[in-house]
């Protein structure tokens, strides 16, 4: 794991789920991001890289990007069942994102299954950077 590799913590908010996220570098916070999306759906103990797949999104600036990043994670996880056990930005810019996420087929007899999410909100959503290093807060409709 790179150095710029964040963390995440999880927020009390209401009626959905929040989180934050700091991580030392825009790549590492995306990245960070990604895998706190499929660690909200599904315990990722048990998580396992059998295949991995191209993700890219399209914004302009850190916040649209970000936002447009973890739709199309979600996106899949809906449209296939895909959860990523680790999630790699490759490029990014100010107006494109590309990764590669690896994992596996939700399987709800190895997976603990923790909440369905249903999207990715505007609401209280914030990129910003602090001293060193790179933050994000996301509210996730559930």
């Amino acid at each position: 794991m790179s150095s710029d590799r964040g963390s995440f913590r999880e927020i009390e908010h209401t009626a959905d789920l929040g989180i934050e996220i700091t991580a030392g570098s825009l790549a590492g916070l995306f990245s960070t991001a990604g895998e706190a999306l499929f660690a909200l759906i599904v315990d990722p103990k048990n998580f396992e890289a059998r295949e991995a797949i191209a993700v890219a999104a399209s914004g302009d600036g850190p916040e649209e990007l970000l936002h447009a990043w973890l739709r199309e994670l979600l996106a899949q996880f809906n449209l296939t069942g895909f959860i990523a056990a680790h999630c790699e930005v490759e490029k990014i810019t100010r107006e494109r994102v590309e990764g590669i996420v690896t994992g596996e087929k939700l399987d709800l007899k190895r997976h603990r299954f923790y909440t369905e999410i249903k999207g990715v909100t505007y609401h209280d959503f914030k990129v910003w950077q602090e001293n060193d290093s790179w933050r994000a807060r996301v509210i996730f409709d559930v």
